[in-house]
């Protein structure tokens, strides 16, 4: 839309009050559905050249334009003069769909340009109203300008917030009731996600409560994916970009509450956007905190001016408190753990909804395992057991999410508790064959990371136990897809040279000496009888042409070549390939040869004709 200059009145002022656009005063039912754009277009840019006085109410005398005096929207209204609405309070009526004559192209696009003008003029810092004590001081005019400019600015925010939330309701309500299938209206859509984006732009600024509670609700939205992915999103930025941790705090607690009042009956999508928070404080290390904080609020009670005057301080300087963000981020990681036992103890749910909670429910507890204090590591390790029982039944990343987590929480605060990793080894054997089918493949990466917890990171004193997964990881490369088969076969040669003992089944079957038979299907790799067997397979995976990256992994194995890190790890070549076959990426190799007549690089020779004899081909294309 171009931007139309303003008509000159006669005294070569500007009329109205959009940058002196003459559609300033006329009601919305009488402009063409074009005028209204230009209007908005014109309304826009002015208000982002002068913000300061975008706000303001105007009013001319007598009903003529020329020159406009601002006004305040609470003052008493003179009958002989016309007031009009401020540039803001024109591109708030323009985007209700209430307004008479308007429609919901104007609406939408009138949504939009509010959103970017807010999200252009809105400060990072919360606007604190002066009182009615301090309004009557005697201030400077600079002063009280700034009060004006805040309070107006506050009001049609919150005017304007309370449009996108009626508009929300409306659109939903009226889908609801059509029987359609639920999908909001396109403005409600645009409204809705409008309040994302303000959520994102100022966390921070009035009013967050009321926008949080609004998303925080819609990421449940079972009516419009993408109504549910922009909540979700915008939540998981407010984790991510949270410093001080408070609003973070007042999110999950907003996200636990909607899970116990729904009784789980949420998307996976909403439990996971509890890993995005940054947790780093230990739940014991925040009660330190606690304390100190007490203490210094026992301080305040005692000058409570001095204390408004720091908190006031702190504000401005947009420093991280320690102690505040100790306290908060405890509070979260308890609402978040509450949370996802709430999931794992569940019992009325049924296989399906199961199937989907659990395995965000156990990723985040893995995750943030390592920070719950030692009465919380027990009661985790009984569930983990009583569901790890039933591993078979789960899907697989939610059983190698059960495995992880038992394995993070023995390396954090439960390395003093004198537990056998073997009940969490064990369910680990049992589900490496189901890696390899196709869906299965796509978790060789948490897989991974159970065995790095299990033999890389802790020193594994059986040999058997070592040769057995071993012996199993060779036999499901085979099935497995490349990208699998080759992390895989990469953990293999990590295992060989961690347990030398292990190198044993690299010797052929003939010479060796075992009494019994190789056992496959035993439960305990204690019992599978490792050594009574060779790794036969790592034969037959270095002839696979389709995929030389597995061909390179067997052959090294086969060989006893250590890795090449960081190049070569198994979580790299897991992720490499797995990107190459989702962008169909075949890898060439360039063979290049020698030109005759080139000379070679650091070698001076003296320049010499040479001459090619050509090849007598017979002159076959010239006989009769």
């Amino acid at each position: 839309v171009k931007f139309r200059p303003p008509p000159k009145d006669e005294d070569g002022g500007g009329g109205g009050g959009g940058g002196g656009n003459p559609d300033m005063d006329v009601p919305v039912g009488e402009l063409t559905p074009q005028r209204r754009c230009d209007l908005i277009a014109d309304l826009s840019e002015s208000i982002l050249e002068d913000p300061s006085t975008a706000f303001s109410s105007l009013q001319t005398h007598g009903g003529q334009r020329g020159r406009a005096a601002e006004v305040d929207d609470e003052s008493a209204e003179d009958p002989q003069q016309y007031r009009i609405p401020s540039k803001m309070g024109k591109v708030l009526e323009l985007a209700d769909p209430s307004t008479r004559g308007n429609d919901e192209r104007t609406s939408r696009l009138a949504t939009l340009s509010a959103l970017a003008v807010f999200q252009d003029v809105l400060p990072t810092y919360r606007i604190r109203l002066p009182t009615d004590a301090e309004r009557s001081v005697r201030v400077t005019k600079e002063t009280k300008k700034l009060w004006d400019y805040e309070r107006r600015l506050l009001q049609h925010y919150q005017r304007y917030l309370k449009l996108l939330e009626r508009t929300w309701s409306s659109g939903r309500d009226a889908a609801g009731s059509s029987g359609g299938g639920g999908a909001p209206s396109g403005l409600a859509v645009a409204s809705i996600l409008c309040l994302c984006e303000l959520l994102k732009a100022a966390p921070h600024f009035n009013f967050r409560s009321n926008v949080l509670s609004v998303v925080v609700r819609q990421m449940n939205h079972g009516g419009c994916d993408e109504v549910s992915g922009a909540c979700c999103a915008a939540v998981s930025h407010l984790f991510a970009t949270d410093a001080q941790g408070e609003v973070a705090l007042e999110a999950a607690r907003l996200v636990a509450k909607m899970a116990k009042e729904r009784k789980l009956a949420i998307r996976p999508e909403v439990l996971r956007t509890l890993l995005s928070l940054p947790l780093r404080v230990h739940e014991d290390e925040a009660q330190a905190a606690k304390i100190a904080q007490a203490a210094n609020a026992k301080k305040r009670k005692r000058d409570r001016e001095a204390a408004e005057v720091d908190s006031d301080l702190k504000e401005g300087e947009a420093s991280v408190d320690k102690i505040i963000l100790a306290r908060a981020q405890s509070d979260t990681l308890q609402a978040v753990t509450l949370t996802y036992f709430r999931v794992l103890k569940a019992d009325g749910l049924s296989d399906g909804r199961a199937a989907e909670l659990l395995p965000p429910a156990l990723e985040g507890l893995a995750k943030f395992a390592h920070l719950i204090n030692m009465d919380t590591v027990e009661d985790l390790l009984d569930v983990l057991r009583a569901m790890l029982k039933r591993a078979g039944s789960l899907p697989l990343d939610a059983a190698l999410n059960c495995v992880l987590t038992a394995f993070q929480t023995l390396e954090g605060p439960g390395r003093e508790m004198q537990i056998d990793p073997k009940e969490y080894v064990l369910p680990l054997y049992a589900q490496i064959p189901r890696l390899g089918s196709e869906s299965g493949a796509r978790h060789t990466d948490l897989a991974l990371r159970c065995m790095t917890s299990a033999f890389l990171r802790r020193k594994e004193y059986s040999s058997v136990r070592v040769a057995a997964f071993v012996k199993r990881l060779s036999s499901a490369a085979l099935h497995a897809p490349p990208p699998a088969s080759a992390a895989m076969l990469c953990f293999v040669r990590q295992l060989l040279a961690r347990y030398p003992s292990s190198q044993r089944l690299l010797e052929n079957e003939q010479d060796i000496v075992a009494s019994g038979a190789y056992a496959p299907d035993a439960e305990d790799p204690e019992h599978s009888n490792p050594y009574a067997a060779s790794v036969w397979e790592l034969a037959l995976l270095r002839f696979r042409a389709h995929a030389p990256v597995v061909a390179e992994q067997a052959d090294g194995a086969a060989a006893g070549r250590a890795l090449r890190p960081p190049a070569e790890t198994p979580e790299r070549i897991f992720a490499e390939l797995t990107r190459d076959g989702s962008e169909c990426y075949v890898a060439q190799r360039a063979n290049r040869r020698k030109h005759p007549l080139s000379v070679g690089e650091g070698k001076r020779r003296r320049q010499q004709a040479r001459f090619i004899t050509p090849r007598r081909t017979g002159n076959h294309h010239l006989k009769k």
